[in-house]
């Protein structure tokens, strides 16, 4: 089994978010880590290779800072790991990053490709859908169990929707987003932290894959980045039911002005 991980460097969840003087973009003098769904995508794709055997290869694509969540996959247990790395690539999002990860998955042999469900950052989504239609092979998003039957070449997975649960059934080779709740991503080991510092990363840039600008320019324009809106506090009514009734509606009229 050759299963090829896509990975993602997002902002800690736990750091505070700060956005540019321009309202473009966030200050990036903060804490990077591995997209959580993409653990999810990596601690599955080992699982396979334990059962199965075959490789696990991970691969990402920036302008920079990718090097860190490389190293944290290998050493969970991956075995290699490429890099698309490309000054030009900076700020990559979206459709633009499916464009430059399938096109350097479409050079390698494959059985498996795994993502994330979405990002923690953007929060969008459509890199494996993406990739899935540019690789033209089936996709199966938000997977919360996944079987594989190596010899009969197909997959079967449940995926959450927001009716429930879903079965589906998939020849291979085919793309899988992770869900939450798809397994519990294993602690690297010493060993594994050791290797993965040792661990040769592949690099790769736009010219030798051949890609040019205009394959990974996203179709949409940013206008702009604000915080969210504060809302207002809760308002506890006090006395018995008339008296809240009556709290209420003054409340409704006076303060926010409904009625």
């Amino acid at each position: 089994m050759n299963i090829i991980v896509c990975l993602k460097r997002v902002p800690d969840t736990t750091a505070r978010i700060e956005i540019e003087k321009d309202g473009l973009d966030i200050k990036t003098d903060l804490p990077w880590i591995l997209n959580p769904y993409d653990e999810f995508a990596v601690e599955e794709a080992i699982r396979i290779k334990e059962r199965f055997g075959g490789k696990v290869t991970l691969v990402t694509a920036g302008a920079g800072g990718g090097e860190e969540i490389l190293r944290k996959g290998v050493a969970m247990g991956a075995d290699s790991a490429v890099y698309v790395k490309d000054p030009l690539l900076n700020g990559l999002e979206g459709i633009g990053a499916a464009r430059v990860l399938s096109a350097l998955i479409r050079e390698v042999l494959f059985d498996l490709v795994l993502c994330g469900k979405r990002g923690t950052d953007a929060d969008s989504g459509v890199v494996g859908p993406a990739i899935a239609t540019l690789l033209n092979i089936p996709l199966v998003t938000a997977v919360k169990k996944l079987d594989i039957f190596p010899e009969e070449r197909r997959a079967e997975a449940l995926r959450e929707t927001e009716e429930g649960a879903e079965a589906v059934e998939c020849p291979m080779p085919a793309v899988f987003t992770a869900e939450k709740g798809l397994n519990e991503p294993r602690y690297p080991s010493l060993t594994g932290i050791m290797k993965a510092k040792k661990a040769e990363i592949k690099y790769i840039d736009l010219n030798s894959l051949g890609v040019g600008p205009d394959l990974f320019k996203d179709t949409l324009k940013r206008e702009g980045l604000s915080y969210p809106q504060v809302k207002r506090k809760g308002v506890i009514l006090n006395g018995d039911i008339a008296e809240q009734v009556k709290e209420a509606v003054k409340f409704l009229k006076t303060e926010v002005k409904v009625i």
